[in-house]
């Protein structure tokens, strides 16, 4: 009979179930008594929160006609924000399952759930067009910002552009030496185009491209000190 078992099942002396104890139930304090907290977990704050749970939760993904109902919007925004605000060791999947109470499967469900949400409202978000009425004005605003900010002169200028490195696994296998950055990795470098009196991102592409479709004449973005001189834009005066 024993041999029957062990035959069936494989394991010759079962383990006890490790004991798992999620610290969702957390976060609701952590909002309300020590938001740093919240921030720290999350990478975002609580009314950042809150107005992404009011965004996403219309969204049919979120539901099923099963009699077992899916987590609850809180709880799958708050798996998806934990996962991409870690990486290296604080962002393994046994980690991040630990962390939730959740299995490595629903946690994966999560993840993929969310981030179809999200991308439903990428270009509602995300957009800056010169011919839109609603971006036009949004430029009025942000050139009267500068303006308040510096003087008349600068105020053709109402975009930041930054950009930042992603590093890679490793070596890509195809020109690989073509991804050997200054910090001495191996990376992809992106960067994005934001309001600079709000910080809404407009944009983001590869750093190998340029921002002068946004632009018109007597018009520029600002760039800090690591971009190269051009005329299209402007970058901080540096002494010789």
């Amino acid at each position: 009979m024993h041999y029957k078992s062990t035959g069936d099942s494989c394991v010759l002396n079962a383990r006890p179930k490790l004991t798992c104890v999620p610290q969702l139930h957390l976060l609701p304090e952590w909002e309300m008594y020590a938001p740093e907290k919240f921030c720290q977990k999350l990478h975002v704050s609580p009314i950042i929160f809150d107005h992404l749970v009011a965004c996403l939760q219309p969204h049919p993904i979120f539901y099923n006609n099963s009699h077992n109902a899916q987590l609850p919007i809180t709880v799958q925004l708050t798996i998806f924000l934990n996962g991409v605000g870690h990486y290296s060791n604080a962002a393994t999947t046994d980690d991040l399952a630990e962390w939730a109470g959740v299995s490595i499967g629903m946690m994966y469900n999560c993840f993929k759930w969310v981030m179809i949400t999200i991308l439903r409202h990428h270009n509602d978000k995300i957009h800056f067009d010169l011919l839109d009425h609603k971006d036009q004005e949004e430029q009025t605003r942000l050139q009267q910002w500068v303006e308040g900010k510096t003087c008349q002169k600068w105020c053709g200028g109402f975009l930041c552009v930054d950009s930042t490195p992603f590093n890679l696994f490793q070596k890509p296998g195809w020109h690989g030496e073509g991804f050997f950055d200054k910090n001495l990795n191996y990376s992809l470098a992106a960067q994005v185009v934001i309001l600079h009196h709000n910080l809404h991102i407009v944009d983001y592409l590869s750093a190998c491209m340029d921002t002068k479709r946004f632009f018109g004449g007597g018009q520029w973005p600002w760039a800090d000190s690591a971009y190269a001189a051009q005329t299209w834009y402007v970058t901080p005066f540096k002494w010789p």
